[in-house]
């Protein structure tokens, strides 16, 4: 397998930005130089956040994304708005995770139409009008969960 290489000098800026940031309460940011698996790795703005499963929403959950660093030479305002717009992929994400109809009022039965595709190989911030239960359930290491 061929790899790609791509240098930039550290972004001291968005580190500067990354350790004063606050967004919602429970959310964290942190940068790290990290392998997140299935060859790619490098510096990744880490957004953990602790939120309601979207399952079982009387459960809490913690959630890690891994957001790539582009491998770029921004000022902090460029860093600044590329921040704002790795939240906004995270509340995207989370949205598609909490969407949910139901067959009729007060159904247990209900469908997630634009659940996150999270599987190797899949953006788990595309919207999708379909996604099958597989890609719903596979964890981006791979991992089939259990049914919902």
């Amino acid at each position: 397998m061929a790899l790609m290489h791509q240098t930039a000098p550290y972004p001291d800026p968005l580190k500067y930005l990354v350790d004063r940031l606050e967004y919602r309460r429970g959310w964290r940011f942190e940068l790290a130089d990290l392998d997140r698996g299935q060859g790619s790795k490098g510096l990744t703005l880490l957004i953990t956040i602790h939120t309601m499963d979207s399952y079982d929403q009387d459960k809490r959950r913690s959630v890690v994304h891994y957001m790539l660093v582009p491998p770029a030479a921004y000022d902090a305002r460029s860093w600044q708005r590329w921040l704002f717009d790795q939240c906004l992929l995270v509340e995207r994400h989370e949205c598609m995770e909490f969407f949910t109809i139901h067959d009729s009022p007060g159904s247990e039965h209900s469908v997630k139409p634009y659940a996150p595709s999270h599987g190797p190989g899949n953006d788990p911030y595309l919207v999708r009008e379909v996604g099958t239960d597989i890609d719903q359930r596979t964890s981006f290491r791979g991992e089939l969960a259990d049914a919902r």
